[in-house]
């Protein structure tokens, strides 16, 4: 008996811009102090696949090559919440309403002054990063359409075997059964 191999992709196989979108994704919730979890379940719905099936592929594949990114992410989060303890440590800062001696004053409106070109500071700087990170989105919108452009689309739906085509009709009433029982 003759035994054949056969090579073929999966047509649900992941793509190097799943990759891409997942770790994006999951990057951005480590910035932001969301959970992966989250993270699983929003790029499951970007993707049109599981939560489970994001986290399986993020802890098997992906991660490993983002371990740099994800350092970075981590420490945006904690810049970031040291930031927001700092702002909430200013604004409960309230002057000493007993005193109301010209140096209490004068100690009070310094105080003000003070926070108030810290926050002028903080802006600009806030507003710098507005601008790059404005730039680099422009950057690679610009690099997304060029690429866009030069790789042919996937195959469309006409192109796909019937068994293809059967498979997906029965994922989709899959899908919807789940989305009825969830409503439930």
């Amino acid at each position: 008996m003759e035994t054949v191999e056969r090579w073929t992709t999966r047509s649900d196989a992941w793509t190097l811009e799943d990759d891409n979108r997942l770790a994006e994704i999951v990057l951005r919730h480590i910035r932001e102090g969301s959970t992966q979890l989250n993270a699983f379940v929003e790029a499951a719905n970007l993707l049109g696949r599981t939560p489970a099936a994001c986290g399986y592929r993020w802890n098997g594949v992906v991660r490993r090559n983002y371990t740099d990114e994800i350092k970075q992410a981590k420490q945006e989060k904690k810049s970031l919440s040291a930031m927001k303890g700092q702002f909430s440590r200013r604004r409960h800062w309230t002057p000493d309403l007993e005193d109301t001696t010209i140096d209490g004053i004068i100690r009070a409106l310094k105080h003000h002054e003070r926070l108030y070109y810290e926050l002028l500071d903080r802006n600009r700087e806030l507003q710098e990063r507005v601008n790059l990170l404005q730039q680099e989105l422009e950057q690679l919108q610009y690099e997304n359409r060029q690429l866009r452009e030069r790789e042919p689309s996937a195959a469309p739906v006409e192109q796909l075997t019937e068994d293809s085509r059967t498979l997906l009709k029965i994922m989709e009433r899959a899908r919807k059964l789940l989305e009825a029982e969830e409503q439930k």
